[in-house]
């Protein structure tokens, strides 16, 4: 049952900038027994139409939100108080999911709770974004959604991308490392990876030189062999210990001030994709003295600018040595400029990384 209101009387928003997935999301949520009362494109007339229909709860789909997009959810949450659910799958991932008749009947659940009974004085906060299916199961839905998005980090975020001033921001107090790595790198960090002790106080990002859609295909090989939780970053997606995140190779990746990830379009004239400078500049920005990075086996000197960053910013910078490396030329780079304290190969590095962080706690 959709309680704590008749079904038909839960009045919902739909908002995605791709109109099959408007019409897709609809027509799912009207055979589940809500009431779609407004399925637009961004801009002034879908905020009236929101007025006007006196709206109960939003679902936004942000899966692929552009700059434009993000700006009109800072309008959004200006002129309006209704709670928001937040979808991150993209068209694929709902097509995939809503083929089971389970995913719809929990989503349209979660709407209808979310909106709350009409005496309600206080509007719910958003929440985080719907669990899709496991494509390779559409019944079967994961009740532990590992993404966390709220309006205001998006808001801070493209404040930060207009170059609005602001005050210092303080990270959370996680330790981040990037791993760069290009050609021989994959295999280098999965015997890095393999060798990660399960309770390593440490989340990873990856920016790994690799085609745009073998980005998935990589996670999936990783996750095979470590403790740690594999993903490909999303935006709205908040760093945790034990998680190795990989960065996509076609974004820019940036981070807000609570930890959440950001991605644009990269650059056209970007040499590298994805940029490993990039990449640990900005993870030097926010976390300081708890940031740190190793470099990989690979061709070119990307990195290289990022290591003085972590550096200068008070992190740590090691490499992998030139014997374990299919191509040593961008840990090369890393040691020309001086700020590298340790090499070794990948599992000798895991190791000594564990042995880092358990002398800390003495």
């Amino acid at each position: 049952m959709l309680d704590p209101k008749p079904a038909m009387s839960i009045k919902v928003a739909v908002f995605t900038s791709s109109q099959d997935q408007r019409q897709h999301l609809q027509v799912m949520l009207e055979k589940s027994g809500l009431s779609v009362v407004v399925s637009e494109i961004q801009g002034d007339e879908f905020l009236s139409q929101l007025k006007k229909h006196s709206v109960d709860v939003l679902l936004l789909d942000i899966g692929d939100s552009d700059d434009e997009e993000l700006e009109f959810l800072d309008s959004l949450t200006e002129n309006s108080d209704i709670p928001i659910l937040f979808n991150d799958s993209g068209p694929e991932g709902v097509h995939l999911a809503s083929s089971g008749d389970n995913w719809a009947k929990k989503l349209a659940e979660k709407l209808a709770e979310m909106a709350g009974p009409k005496d309600d004085a206080a509007p719910a906060e958003a929440e985080a974004p719907f669990p899709i299916a496991n494509p390779e199961s559409a019944t079967a839905v994961n009740t532990k959604p590992e993404t966390v998005t709220s309006i205001q980090s998006i808001k801070n975020a493209k404040k930060e991308s207009l170059g609005a001033k602001s005050a210092k921001a303080v990270a959370p107090k996680l330790n981040v490392w990037v791993l760069g790595a290009s050609l021989g790198g994959p295999q280098a960090v999965r015997q890095f990876l393999a060798a990660i002790e399960e309770d390593l106080p440490v989340v990873f990002i990856l920016a790994q030189h690799i085609g745009a859609n073998h980005v998935s295909l990589l996670a999936e090989q990783l996750h095979r062999v470590t403790k740690f939780t594999v993903i490909p970053g999303k935006t709205g997606h908040q760093l945790c210990h034990g998680e190795v995140v990989l960065t996509p190779a076609d974004k820019q990746l940036s981070l807000t001030e609570d930890g959440y990830l950001m991605l644009k379009p990269a650059p056209p004239a970007t040499i590298y994709s994805p940029s490993i400078d990039n990449v640990m500049s900005e993870v030097a920005t926010r976390y300081g003295q708890k940031a740190g990075t190793i470099i990989f086996s690979g061709m070119g000197d990307d990195g290289a600018r990022g290591c003085e960053s972590i550096a200068e910013h008070g992190g740590i910078v090691w490499a992998q040595d030139i014997a374990s490396c299919v191509v040593s030329s961008m840990p090369d780079q890393a040691r020309k400029t001086g700020k590298v304290s340790y090499s070794a190969n990948p599992e000798q590095l895991a190791k000594h990384l564990y042995q880092f962080y358990n002398t800390a706690k003495r």
